[in-house]
């Protein structure tokens, strides 16, 4: 079941926004550094998978995508409770272009030195990357169930400028609906595995079979 409002599809199923105006995406922030460079609009984000996620894949019954393409992939970072997937580096970020003091990577470390440009040397470097996941004429080639809530509640301020204030009403809600099905979760089951002292780190074995375990009483419970 969907709904509609505007610029805006509300994807009950799988709980996340789309709208038809990302093929095209207009919002200056995530314009490319080059006209070679594909035009994927918010795309190049790097998605931070959270307990939330990591555990639906478990239920779901992936858990070896979740083990071989998540947890193992050369390019990500696992973090105590979190993963951050790194993205495709265009070969263009390396590269001095003709008329420039620096090449954008020299100019992503420069800007990393200061507190104050942190956030710069980050649009710096995504204006060169591509999600892992995102599939060229079709765009997310995730699974929709295990999209992060940034990558399925995020509308951009091009997007958004258009909407009525009914329609912004309409947003802020279901925006609300993603962050109470997965923040809480995450929560809690950080606060468990501290008190277990089980990490990603060193006990991803463990978590897995902790969720696992969550899944099937969760099962068992649904058929009661």
């Amino acid at each position: 079941m969907s709904q509609s409002s505007g610029f805006l599809k509300w994807d009950e199923e799988a709980k996340q926004l789309l709208s038809v105006v990302c093929r095209n995406c207009p919002e200056p922030h995530f314009q490319r550094r080059s006209s070679s460079l594909s035009h994927i609009g918010c795309c190049a984000y790097e998605p931070v998978f959270t307990l939330f996620e990591i555990y639906r894949m478990i239920e779901s019954g992936q858990t070896d995508f979740f083990l071989n393409q998540v947890y193992s992939h050369p390019d990500n970072t696992v973090c105590e409770y979190e993963i951050i997937t790194g993205a495709r580096i265009d070969a263009l970020f390396y590269e001095k272009q003709a008329g420039e003091d620096e090449a954008p990577v020299e100019r992503y470390h420069r800007l990393l030195q200061s507190p104050r440009t942190i956030y710069q040397a980050t649009d710096e470097r995504l204006a060169y990357a591509v999600c892992q996941f995102f599939e060229d004429g079709r765009g997310c080639g995730l699974d929709p169930r295990f999209k992060t809530g940034i990558c399925r509640s995020f509308i951009c301020t091009s997007i958004e400028d258009q909407l009525s204030m009914s329609e912004r009403k309409q947003l802020a809600d279901w925006q609300r609906i993603i962050r109470e099905e997965g923040e809480p979760f995450h929560r809690r089951e950080q606060a468990e595995l501290e008190k277990r002292g089980w990490t990603l780190l060193d006990h991803v074995e463990l978590i897995v079979s902790y969720f696992t375990e969550l899944a099937q009483v969760k099962k068992a419970d649904s058929h009661r």
